[in-house]
């Protein structure tokens, strides 16, 4: 199998692909159209496929949306899909999306595991004639969501990478196993997926993302470490209203409980033992000037460079929720809407991925980095925990490319060669470890 000259030859179709998903996309456990076109490509290929119940659990699902908005995506992803594709929706029923696909070629060997992410971004798409895909008449067709993270391109170089392994089956020997996961923006995937045990015995373990920290063409940042731990959560605070003139006294001032939980929350002390974060993205309350504030709404984020240093944030956090709520005399919910681990990609991986970096013709060896601190979140780190938790080996890499904007931009758009660099490392990776002739040598 020569690996450099497959890639080149499955270019164009990774690109046309890319730019198809990229037309469509969907948040999170809303990835029906998604979910259906990859299920049908990987069947017809040959993989057992894991989908619905078999993969999610329902009880572990954040942050899913509302039954309107199901139902809205389910409608809107059946227009979009042939008859064929669409006898995979049952199945997803409200919201239970994404595929785990299995190669298995009945030949001893071990357990490698590749995750590709498939969802987008609520973000709006630029509809300046300057900006690549509306220029090239492939941008979101549908406002306030966009493919804007690249997820797209990790999508086709999946789908692809399939298509390869299966022609070439006997190529390899174990089991490899694709998992194109739901719901990583947010961090609300892997912690519905992983209860499921499909990582129990998993070897090795890899993902990748497409720019970032990596942002040249043709370079390759092969161990990332540091990623941080997170919870996403909301607040509602529920007071009592009244008029604000007449009987004052009379209110519950959610407004005030959820303005002084959002300052004390941000003067939380931080951790000698490493990095923390948290931020309150949004504060809604009352319902009119005349009236003291019944409700206040707050979506936050605590991070750790550790999950235990994540978990310290959040704990004080939801004693100061607690301790306001007294203060005020209002009731609280916390809801939690999503959250990973933090880790550090496995030295024998981030070893692995250098070795074949060097071999690749499509990464220059110049702009080869061996590791980077992330210092952020992704979803991948909570499948990587489960793995090296397991004793198995996980890593993450990060692929160059030129950036028209950067990620979660409206003008966010990748070089389309960088799907050639990820093909073709996910394609050496896959032959080092499960590569029939390399069970022979061992």
């Amino acid at each position: 199998m020569n690996i450099s000259e497959l890639a080149q030859q499955h270019h164009q179709a990774m690109i046309d692909l890319r730019r198809e998903l990229h037309r469509h996309p969907e948040s999170g456990w809303l990835t029906f159209y998604a979910t259906c076109k990859i299920a049908h490509v990987l069947r017809n290929l040959g993989y057992r496929l894991k989908m619905g119940e078999e993969i999610v659990s329902r009880h572990c699902r954040l942050g899913l949306g509302t039954a309107e908005e199901i139902i809205s995506a389910q409608e809107r992803a059946k227009k979009l899909l042939t008859e064929e594709e669409q006898q995979f929706l049952p199945i997803l029923e409200d919201g239970l999306t994404g595929v785990v696909a299995e190669l298995d070629t009945g030949k001893p060997g071990p357990v490698t595991a590749f995750r590709f992410d498939i969802d987008a971004v609520e973000v709006s798409e630029s509809r300046d004639k300057a900006h690549f895909p509306e220029k090239e008449g492939f941008s979101a067709d549908l406002e306030g969501m966009m493919h804007a993270c690249g997820h797209d391109g990790h999508t086709s170089i999946g789908l692809t990478f399939a298509k390869i392994l299966a022609e070439h089956r006997d190529e390899f020997a174990g089991k490899i196993i694709l998992i194109f996961q739901t719901g990583e923006e947010g961090c609300r995937g892997a912690v519905g997926m992983e209860p499921l045990h499909f990582l129990d015995n998993v070897d090795y373990l890899f993902g990748m993302h497409i720019g970032f920290q990596a942002k040249r063409p043709q370079s390759i940042i092969c161990g990332v470490q540091k990623f941080l731990a997170t919870s996403k959560f909301d607040v509602y605070f529920q007071g009592k209203a009244a008029h604000a003139s007449g009987e004052p006294q009379k209110g519950q001032n959610a407004l005030l409980a959820g303005a002084t939980a959002a300052l004390q929350m941000h003067a939380i002390t931080r951790h000698a033992d490493g990095a923390s974060r948290i931020n309150v993205g949004v504060l809604k309350a009352g319902t009119g000037r005349n009236v003291i504030a019944p409700n206040a709404y707050l979506a936050c984020e605590t991070r750790g460079e550790t999950t235990e240093i994540n978990d310290f944030m959040r704990q004080r956090c939801e004693n100061i929720i607690e301790g306001v709520a007294k203060i005020y005399d209002v009731d609280y919910k916390i809801l939690s809407t999503g959250g990973t681990a933090g880790g550090n990609s496995s030295c024998a991986m981030t070893d692995l991925i250098e070795e074949i970096a060097l071999e690749s013709p499509f990464i220059l060896n110049s702009l080869i980095q061996r590791e980077s601190d992330f210092k952020a979140c992704e979803d991948f780190a909570h499948f990587m925990h489960k793995v090296q938790q397991n004793g198995g080996v996980s890593g993450y890499a990060m692929i160059g490319t030129h950036l028209a904007a950067g990620h979660h931009n409206e003008r966010f758009d990748f070089d389309e060669d960088c799907l050639l660099s990820g093909l073709d490392i996910v394609l050496r990776l896959a032959q080092r470890l499960n590569g029939a002739d390399m069970q022979t040598q061992e």
